[in-house]
């Protein structure tokens, strides 16, 4: 879909729009009920068998719906039972109102308010505005091509209710850049003096001749030109990609006096078009798919952080990339069951003589110029196979079908075998990269790529390495300057990178579209991650001492109220040099679903 057909799509009916800026009021309205009730910050008041009620903090509106309390307290809320009562009248629901009347127990002031509020009608909007010719069935997106799926995903992060804040974007940006719109586009290429560059790669990369590869040397050779005419001669400076909305909304305006000294010389845009992904600021090559993913800076808020990349990461980034690539590439297990990584190759980052020398390392202003490289995904296929973020196995189709549903019926087998293949695939090498190399991850739906035959999953693909690993122990061979992975937790909450980073933020709210959609039910689910990660214990005995420090079966374990952190900073979420047991909530423990039935 072109830009312009975008701005003039429209549903043929003005009551099916209606129809559908209503249905997804109550999809979110049902979200913000379910996941602030699962954080404890709403306690909902039984009507009766199923049924509650959670009153404004004025106490004249009422929300009555019907609920199951499933395992992890996990608020399974019938959106179709839905009802908004304000002073005796029932009216429509709406989703900003609720907000507005909930605030004070979901802890937003009065001051904050109005920024919750603009990240949440923005997420709101995604979905309760997205054309019809952006709508596509369950059914078809079983079918659908990678990159067709990956711009249909309009839920965001599971947990998170305001997810797609994107504040800093124009309306025009969003249907320019926005990932759930598509729309192909090309990056801005600058040069910049090498003195004022950081350059980075793994082992076997040359920065040099993989800009080579990503771009040809026809455009590199029209680079040196630009830079020629300018007066400034090639050698003296490196090639670096910029977002097209960084270059003009944050470059331009802070560099400029860079860009008057000729220290950032504009030199072109690049050949090949891309796509913007979920996480937004990376964007997938669509010209020539098997070339590298890009990641570059982008100084908007998003979930909880605003999304620039500073020249200080990228000088180790690809060196955590090689580290764990050394680490784990001939695993005869993770070989085994074919799981992958997808690294981070290179990496750029550009020091403001201006701002680096008058700021400290994790200032937004350090953050302005940086991008770097990961591997495609697309060499690690055959013919026949589908790639598919992960996330899509919580997609819900504008009709309300679950995409997890149509993957299933596809497959042709019974669904709890396809649920026991999916476990096989992600939530086992997950588990084998914590308790073998204690190595922790974000696996969370975006971070996954599942590979696909006709609907089964067979195996994942596991990127974002280099700046979502967490590394415990004293591991060997890190080098010195990437420090930043390590992390000290005791023991006792080692487990989290599968009860809370797999449980609590993925197989949940999946547990809930299984059970509410009458494909499997909650109990039967958590009876299959049992088994399976008993499979994988057993499969493992050289690995008992580890499973006995950080019982996968525990009684219970801390809750992560994911809402609340973002509530407490929208631009700063979570502080990366937090150890995991400052994210905890105390006074919140969660009862472990697999924790009677692991010695079954």
């Amino acid at each position: 879909m072109t830009i312009q057909e975008f701005r003039t799509a429209r549903p043929t009916a003005p009551a099916e729009a209606t129809s559908h800026r209503q249905t997804y009021h109550v999809r979110i309205a049902r979200k913000i009920l379910a996941e602030f009730s699962h954080e404890r910050a709403l306690t909902p008041v039984a009507t009766g068998p199923g049924s509650y009620v959670v009153a404004s903090a004025d106490g004249r509106t009422e929300y009555h719906f019907r609920a199951e309390i499933l395992s992890l307290e996990n608020w399974a809320v019938d959106e179709s039972s839905l009802r908004r009562v304000r002073d005796g009248e029932e009216l429509p629901v709406d989703a900003i109102a609720l907000v507005i009347d909930l605030a004070p127990m979901l802890g937003i002031g009065p001051q904050a308010l109005p920024d919750y509020l603009e990240e949440f009608i923005n997420t709101l909007a995604l979905s309760a505005d997205r054309p019809d010719e952006l709508r596509i069935s369950a059914a078809d997106l079983a079918r659908a091509d990678f990159q067709t799926i990956e711009k249909t995903m309009t839920e965001g992060h599971p947990c998170i209710v305001a997810n797609a804040g994107r504040l800093g974007f124009s309306a025009d940006d969003v249907v320019h850049y926005a990932p759930e719109v598509g729309n192909p586009f090309r990056l801005v290429w600058v040069a910049a003096r090498r003195e004022d560059c950081d350059v980075a790669t793994v082992g076997d990369v040359d920065y040099d001749a993989m800009l080579v590869d990503e771009l040809g040397s026809e455009t590199l050779a029209d680079f040196d030109a630009v830079l020629r005419e300018s007066g400034c001669d090639p050698d003296d400076y490196r090639y670096l990609p910029v977002h097209p909305w960084q270059w003009v909304e944050k470059v331009e305006k802070l560099y400029s006096a860079d860009i008057a000294d000729r220290r950032i010389v504009w030199v072109g845009e690049s050949p090949d078009v891309y796509q913007a992904q979920q996480s937004i600021r990376t964007v997938f090559n669509a010209t020539t798919p098997t070339r590298n993913y890009v990641k570059v800076a982008l100084s908007i808020v998003n979930m909880g952080f605003t999304r620039g990349m500073s020249a200080d990461y990228m000088r180790t980034t690809p060196l955590i990339n090689n580290w764990v690539r050394g680490l784990v590439a001939d695993d005869p297990y993770l070989s085994a069951i074919g799981f992958e990584m997808i690294y981070e190759v290179a990496a750029v980052g550009y020091r403001s003589p201006t701002f680096t020398p008058i700021t400290q390392p994790g200032s937004e202003y350090r953050k302005i110029l940086s991008a770097l490289w990961r591997q495609s995904p697309i060499p690690l296929t055959v013919a026949g196979e589908q790639l598919s973020t992960m996330a899509a196995l919580l997609h819900l189709d504008h009709h309300g079908d679950p995409l997890v549903g149509a993957f299933i019926e596809r497959s042709g087998i019974p669904a709890t075998e396809w649920v026991r293949r999916y476990l096989r695939t992600y939530l086992h090498p997950i588990t084998y990269l914590l308790y073998r190399y204690e190595l922790k991850f974000s696996p969370h739906g975006e971070n996954l790529i599942l590979v696909l035959d006709n609907g089964v999953p067979l195996r994942a693909i596991l990127k974002d390495i280099g700046e979502e690993v967490s590394v415990f122990g004293e591991p060997e061979g890190l080098p010195e300057n990437c420090s930043r992975v390590l992390t000290t937790e005791p023991d006792e909450i080692r487990n989290l990178g599968v009860l809370s980073d797999v449980f609590d933020d993925f197989l949940r709210p999946l547990a809930a579209i299984l059970h509410t959609h009458r494909i499997v039910s909650d109990d039967e689910f958590w009876g299959l991650v049992a088994e399976s990660l008993r499979e994988f214990v057993a499969g493992h005995p050289d690995l008992d001492e580890q499973f006995a420090k950080w019982d996968l079966f525990a009684p219970e374990f801390g809750a992560v109220h994911m809402n609340g952190l973002q509530l407490r900073n929208n631009k700063r979420m979570v502080d990366i040099e937090d150890s995991y047991a400052s994210l905890i909530d105390a006074g919140h423990r969660l009862v472990n679903p697999v924790a009677d039935r692991g010695r079954r």
